[in-house]
């Protein structure tokens, strides 16, 4: 078992043992946040460790904050029966831990999500020649991991026929991604397919949209199709799956969308 490196942060991305500097208003939270993205640039960790035993409810909007700007696997370390487990890893957290951690299951689950990052890397050399043809994405069926895309009506539809809806914007982002699978996705490029020329200066309105558009992938397929979409830090995104256009479409019933079920 090899070596790895770790980050710890606190909710507020504060990392335990690290001088504080300010007065505790919002100049202070951005150079504590500055100061781990310095900190992730500077070792590239194979996880961080999110600790959220202490979680004044910010737990979600840091790891958002982290998948906006990085794209290293977060390992989220919570307190037992934690309610909102599901949101973080629908959030973007690969695992969840109950506190309080024994370390060799920590080290055992680190080498894990490791490993599952590696194996779901894609081909840094991607084949222009097997992407599909874009104008199929826009007008058939197209499936993926399980999952099935018709573009026309915004719909997404899971593999026990269970289904969710796609606002225009998410529509518009996933057929870009099943146009092009297992490449670099730019959020300029994604800016284009959302508005033309006319797009916004801000990347915000991209993350924004593609974090919504993974958070509905992985309400239907699970924590899987969850990681779907791959966070390139400063670069843009990657679809991490095979594509299937005018593959057979799944059976549809009349459940209600699985993110919308009670248990």
């Amino acid at each position: 078992m090899g070596a790895s490196t770790i980050v710890v942060a606190r909710e507020n991305l504060s990392i335990p043992g690290a001088t504080e500097t300010g007065n505790g208003g919002a100049d202070a939270a951005g150079d504590i946040e500055t100061r781990f993205f310095n900190v992730v640039r500077q070792y590239n960790p194979d996880v961080v460790v999110l600790d959220l035993t202490s979680t004044q409810g910010n737990g979600i909007p840091a790891i958002l904050t982290i998948r906006r700007g990085s794209g290293v696997p977060i390992l989220v370390v919570c307190n037992p029966n934690d309610p909102q487990m599901r949101e973080y890893c629908l959030a973007g957290a690969a695992e969840c831990m109950e506190a309080p951690v024994d370390i060799m299951q920590l080290n055992q689950t680190v080498q894990q999500i490791i490993q599952l990052s590696k194996s779901s890397r894609p081909s840094p050399v991607a084949e222009p020649a097997r992407s599909p043809d874009p104008a199929q994405t826009q007008t058939q069926p197209v499936s993926f991991a399980g999952l099935t895309l018709h573009p026309h009506q915004n719909l997404l539809i899971g593999a026990d026929g269970a289904t969710i809806k796609l606002t225009t914007s998410e529509n518009r982002v996933l057929v870009h991604f099943v146009s092009n699978p297992l490449m670099l996705c730019t959020r300029d490029a994604l800016a284009e397919a959302l508005y033309g020329p006319h797009r916004p200066n801000s990347d915000r309105a991209v993350d924004v949209i593609v974090t919504r558009l993974r958070k509905k992938i992985g309400s239907i397929g699970g924590p899987a199709a969850h990681r779907l979409i791959k966070t390139e830090f400063r670069r843009g995104y990657v679809f991490v799956s095979e594509v299937a256009v005018g593959a057979p479409v799944a059976t549809h019933r009349a459940d209600p969308p699985l993110h919308a079920r009670t248990a």
